[in-house]
């Protein structure tokens, strides 16, 4: 009985609750005083603990004019209480969601790693509603399965590289530039979320484990999905005009321009 008092105080019973409940199990309907005689207690603390039994639908009234308790279905109990902690899960976890998502907007999330940052980008491309921007060198098979249950989803995906790509049979709208030094070489990804989320991640020069952060920021997002079409407006202008817009008469003499 002891054992069984435990598990049903794990269970939010107090244990004058479990022993009331186990009490009438095992003796059918009887009212709180036979109750209190059968377990050697206060009458006042059966009562308070029937009354919280009754209040929870662990134990019920039998029709009459005397109050006579009968316990709950052991089996009936049990599924009433994994449903509704089920639903309390759930429920709470969306209230948890909603608290996460209005406090992480200026937060940003360090990523270290080349695999953790694949897993992020898989992740991320999961939760795409409209429209996901990418600008990478990262083979993009990496995330064929995403990919596919995007097209499902009718969400359009925009890729541009300064690499060659390949991208047969993915569903994707791809713009390279085809530099083929690049080919092989995966160094960098900056990925946009629907403008709301954003994951930025490069293999350094000097450093060869992938970086990088992610972030539900708007004004990152916007910067980020900014860059990338210019980059593709770029590309577009080059290939209309059949030529290099970009030349030494519109450059501003900055530190970036002269790296």
């Amino acid at each position: 009985m002891d054992e069984i008092i435990g598990l049903l105080e794990k269970l939010n019973f107090s244990k004058t609750e479990a022993a009331v409940y186990i009490t009438l199990l095992k003796n059918g309907s009887l009212n709180g005083y036979q109750i209190a005689k059968i377990l050697n207690m206060s009458r006042s603390s059966v009562y308070s603990a029937l009354d919280n039994l009754y209040k929870r639908g662990v134990v019920f009234l039998l029709p009459g004019d005397s109050q006579i308790y009968k316990a709950e279905n052991p089996n009936v109990l049990i599924n009433n209480m994994k449903n509704n902690f089920i639903q309390t899960a759930d429920m709470l976890e969306t209230k948890l969601e909603q608290i996460e998502t209005s406090n992480s907007e200026e937060r940003y999330v360090n990523i270290q790693g080349y695999d953790n940052i694949i897993s992020k980008i898989k992740e991320l491309l999961l939760t795409a509603e409209k429209e996901v921007y990418i600008n990478t060198d990262i083979n993009l098979y990496k995330f064929e399965k995403e990919f596919m249950e995007l097209k499902e989803r009718k969400v359009r995906i925009i890729v541009f590289s300064f690499s060659k790509m390949e991208a047969e049979n993915l569903p994707v709208e791809l713009y390279n530039h085809g530099n083929l030094e690049c080919v092989g070489k995966e160094t960098r990804i900056m990925l946009v979320i629907d403008c709301k989320r954003t994951l930025v991640a490069d293999r350094g020069p000097h450093r060869e484990e992938f970086m990088g952060a992610f972030t539900e920021n708007s004004l990152f997002a916007s910067i980020v999905s900014e860059h990338i079409h210019n980059d593709i407006y770029l590309l577009k202008l080059k290939n209309k005009y059949k030529k290099d817009l970009f030349d030494d008469d519109i450059k501003i003499n900055t530190i970036l321009e002269n790296r």
